[in-house]
């Protein structure tokens, strides 16, 4: 699998358990909500930790032109954490609308930004890292 496919399949592995988190609240079933959800939380951590810890600084290394873009997703990583924090509010109070418009807001939210990663970064990245050093990153992935 490419760098931007594994990426890629990252992005949806995270939206797959956001739709349980939401499924599951839709059924009253907490407690898979609560399983989606630390299974959302888990793989979009260790992606977020792949990106920030690894891929990002290597492009800002390889060229300072990428800072922008680098911010722009760093910026979205928060917002998605504060939104995930919403969302882990919602289903401990075990508060369907909390969590309805949480999760909306942060389905948006990550829609746009892997279209950005996805279209935008990954294919910068493809362009200023070499083959060799982005399967030595995509290694660093853990368990994907």
């Amino acid at each position: 699998m490419s760098f931007q496919e594994t990426l890629g399949q990252q992005h949806r592995e995270c939206d797959f358990a956001l739709a349980g988190i939401e499924q599951a609240a839709v059924d009253g079933c907490w407690p898979d909500a609560e399983k989606a959800f630390e299974d959302f939380l888990t793989r979009t951590e260790d992606h977020f930790a792949y990106e920030e810890q690894v891929l990002f600084p290597a492009l800002q290394q390889a060229n300072p032109m990428t800072a922008q873009p680098v911010s722009v997703m760093q910026s979205d990583h928060a917002q998605i954490r504060e939104l995930a924090a919403d969302l882990q509010i919602a289903i401990r109070e075990r508060r369907r609308d909390l969590l309805q418009g949480a999760s909306e807001t942060l389905v948006f939210l990550l829609q746009q930004h892997n279209a950005r990663e996805e279209n935008v970064l990954y294919p910068i990245a493809e362009q200023l890292l070499d083959p060799q050093q982005l399967q030595l990153q995509q290694t660093h992935t853990g368990r994907r």
